[in-house]
C-alpha cells in the first residue's frame, strides 16, 4: 500500500501539532513548577526568618525572666527587711504606749518614782510631736526636767503642760543629749 503525498503531508501536520501541544503543554508546566520553586524559596527563606528571629525572642524572653526572678528575690528581700523593722518599730512603739499609759496616772498622782518619770519623759519624747495629751492639769512638781539612760547615754528631758485647743498636753523636751557636752 502506497501513501501518497497529501496524506504523507497530513501525517506530518498531525505530528507537528501534536509535538507543539506537547511543547505548549511543557512549557507551561515549566512556568508553573518555576512559579512553584519561586514561592517555596521565599516561604523557606521567611519560615527562616522567623526561626531566627523565634530563637533571638526566647533568649530575650529567658532574660527578662532572669533578670525578673532576681527582681523579685531583691524585692522579696526588702519586704522581709521592711517587715522585721516595722515590726520593731510595733514593738517599741507598743513599749512606749505601755510606758505611756502607765505613767500618766503617776504623773498625775505624783505617786511614781524619778527614773519612772525619765522613762515617760523619753516616751513621751519619741511620739509624733512630742507630747500626749492629758485628762486634767499636771501638778506643778511634776513640770521639771528628768535624767534618763538609755544604752549607757544619758539624756535629760523637761516636761511642758500647755492648752491646746481646749485640752491640757504634756510636752517633753529633749534638754541635753550626750553629744551636747
Amino acid at each position: 500500500m502506497m501513501y501518497s503525498q497529501q496524506e504523507y503531508d497530513m501525517v506530518r501536520r498531525q505530528t507537528m501539532q501534536i509535538e507543539a501541544e506537547k511543547r505548549a503543554l511543557l512549557r507551561w508546566a515549566l512556568i508553573f513548577v518555576t512559579i512553584l520553586l519561586g514561592v517555596a524559596l521565599v516561604v523557606t527563606g521567611w519560615m527562616f526568618r522567623r526561626y531566627s528571629t523565634a530563637d533571638g525572642t526566647i533568649k530575650a524572653a529567658e532574660t527578662r525572666a532572669t533578670n525578673a526572678e532576681a527582681q523579685l528575690q531583691q524585692v522579696s528581700r526588702e519586704l522581709a527587711e521592711k517587715k522585721s523593722i516595722l515590726e520593731k518599730n510595733a514593738a517599741t512603739t507598743a513599749k512606749l504606749n505601755a510606758a505611756i499609759e502607765s505613767g500618766i496616772p503617776k504623773l498625775l498622782t505624783r505617786t511614781g518614782t524619778e527614773v519612772e518619770y525619765g522613762d515617760l519623759a523619753r516616751a513621751i519624747y519619741q511620739q509624733p510631736g512630742h507630747m500626749v495629751e492629758l485628762p486634767r492639769i499636771p501638778p506643778d512638781e511634776s513640770l521639771r526636767s528628768y535624767r534618763v539612760r538609755v544604752d549607757g547615754r544619758p539624756y535629760k528631758f523637761t516636761f511642758v503642760a500647755g492648752l491646746l485647743d481646749g485640752k491640757w498636753v504634756l510636752y517633753s523636751l529633749l534638754v541635753k543629749n550626750q553629744e551636747d557636752k
